[in-house]
């Protein structure tokens, strides 16, 4: 799902999972690269965990309250707040790792 300023609270509130939120932009060649190995994480992860893209042009005021300066910028959302996160391109292991870690808690 893309997000924008409009829906960010919306449809990050609205999920039963946790959401998973790729603040990224097309221009950004370690947002292509990870968009990738995102989607292949997350689809293990469909039962605990949603992922969400959110394009920087169409969502600044989200990036910037939840103070993405870097991307590509990774959060983890529960019920609608941040409890987890990573900054930068990452392999597909450090982010199951990752996920592992933080889906337990």
């Amino acid at each position: 799902m893309n997000l924008t300023d409009e829906n960010f609270d919306k449809e990050v509130n609205a999920q039963d999972k946790l959401v998973l939120v790729d603040f990224f932009a097309t221009w950004c060649e370690p947002c292509s690269m990870l968009a990738p190995i995102l989607e292949k994480v997350a689809e293990g992860f469909k039962d605990k965990i949603i992922l969400m893209k959110a394009n920087l042009d169409e969502t600044p005021s989200a990036a910037q309250k939840f103070n993405v300066e870097k991307i590509p910028t990774v959060v983890l959302f529960k019920n609608g707040k941040p409890i987890s996160g990573f900054v930068g391109l990452s392999s597909e292991q450090s982010i199951r790792n990752w996920l592992d870690n933080a889906t337990k808690s």
